[in-house]
């Protein structure tokens, strides 16, 4: 098991447990609101043992996750934390949500213009709930926030959710969502603010209108005791998906992951298996552009930083891993430059440019030409002296005279001139590969 950070809305900090390689197919693994990720570990363990990469992740205010300053904890605010973590994957993943998490998860799915997910799963979840169960689960949920003197009490709060299911029987997993301080006490590892900040009936036309739209592969799992969650709504929001499947998984209740976890996982394993297998995927012309990208993705490149000087005399630079030798006699090269940046006039302004091809040490340097905002140069040595911006110290760089400048569709493709070079041999190169930094490991 390893660990991993994202980054969700705002730059809020979000902590997940991973199981399996992650160049795998990823699977995300939203718990449902008051659990915490600990309640996805079989499951994660069965995907990787599947040959996937499970992904299992604190909600905000939950757990190792951190909680925010400004209390939301709505549908839109966990939602904009998965359309954050789904971005900083190197490709789609399958998302799978509990409750409230997988209403999050439909709505930021459903509502988005282009696809995000390759599958999604909706494990106990509907938009049809009486305010009378709502307002019982949200008094009980208001039970949870102890202390508790003892384990004993503290499932007994559990178990008070939901009084006409079966008893959950997993209390270790469930247990996880206390932490246990000195004085023995048991306390939820919830920020309590969280409590009561869902309006599942005020969402109710947002999610079946986005529920039509959802394209993706999708799964309905319902334990088929669950009290609030009934067959009559499973299958209403199985007509709104078009394509969706249903599984119901007999005897469970709300704690289905957790307390028939084999049942669930091979449900779950049965659907990845038809609808997103492990086999390669397809590009075809008017398909999917992230399927495109993802394969491209596949060409471990260097990493360069190219600069150039705007009109007023400042050094400018993005970082990019277009690099091409083109020709030995003469000595040419070309960059690629999207149509759509903000230094695109820079560099069509310029008599020329530099490549300069980065080493492990400049990963940070790597970072900062990536963001739009923030000091770049002033953090970077560099000399000008010779014609355009040379970093110092880089694994390599190119000083170029713009050569020619053609049409690429969505990019400009700049062929440089090489009027100088210089290298240092003694370094390793910064690679990426698969939306990720690597580095070369030797044998």
């Amino acid at each position: 098991m390893g660990q991993a950070h994202f980054q969700g809305a705002g730059g809020i900090d979000l902590v997940a447990d991973t199981f399996g390689d992650a160049n795998n197919p990823t699977v995300l693994l939203l718990p449902s609101t008051g659990q915490m990720k600990e309640v996805w570990h079989a499951t994660g363990r069965a995907l990787a043992e599947a040959g996937r990469h499970a992904i299992c992740v604190d909600l905000r205010g939950h757990g190792a996750s951190a909680f925010t300053a400004d209390g939301r904890y709505d549908l839109d605010a966990y939602g904009a934390d998965l359309r954050a973590i789904l971005a900083q994957l190197p490709s789609r993943a399958v998302v799978v949500g509990v409750g409230a998490s997988g209403l999050a998860a439909l709505l930021a799915i459903g509502e988005h213009p282009t696809p995000l997910v390759s599958a999604l799963v909706l494990v106990g979840v509907t938009a049809w709930v009486e305010r009378a169960t709502l307002e019982r689960i949200n008094r009980a949920g208001e039970q949870r926030r102890g202390p508790f003197p003892d384990a004993a009490a503290a499932l007994e709060a559990i178990r008070g959710m939901h009084p006409f299911e079966p008893a959950p029987t997993a209390v270790e997993k469930l247990l996880t969502a206390f932490e246990v301080g000195d004085d023995g006490a048991y306390r939820w590892r919830c920020d309590p603010r969280m409590l009561g900040a869902i309006d599942i009936p005020g969402a109710t036309a947002r999610v079946e209108a986005a529920a039509r739209t959802v394209t993706a592969p999708t799964a309905i799992i319902r334990g088929s005791m669950n009290e609030s969650v009934s067959p009559e709504a499973t299958q209403r929001l199985r007509e709104l998906i078009g394509g969706s499947v249903a599984f119901e998984i007999g005897g469970a209740g709300h704690h289905v992951i957790t307390d028939h976890e084999d049942a669930f996982n091979a449900a779950l394993l049965d659907f990845l298996e038809r609808a997103a297998p492990r086999a390669p995927l397809r590009y075809e012309s008017g398909s999917d552009p992230r399927v495109l990208r993802d394969a491209l993705g596949c060409f471990g490149t260097g990493v360069t930083i190219v600069t150039t000087f705007d009109k007023a005399g400042e050094p400018v630079g993005l970082t990019a891993n277009s690099l091409t030798s083109v020709s030995l006699d003469p000595p040419l090269i070309l960059f690629c430059l999207a149509k759509s940046s903000a230094n695109l006039e820079n560099f069509t302004g310029a008599r020329g440019f530099a490549v300069n091809v980065l080493h492990i040490g400049q990963q940070p340097a790597s970072t900062r030409f990536t963001r739009k905002d923030g000091p770049r140069f002033e953090d970077t040595p560099w000399e000008g002296h010779r014609g355009s911006p040379l970093l110092s110290g880089s694994l390599a760089s190119f000083d170029c005279e713009r050569f020619a400048v053609h049409d690429g569709g969505d990019h400009l493709i700049f062929i440089g001139l090489v009027r100088y070079a210089q290298f240092e041999p003694h370094r390793d190169p910064l690679l990426f590969f698969r939306g990720k930094y690597r580095r070369l490991h030797f044998a």
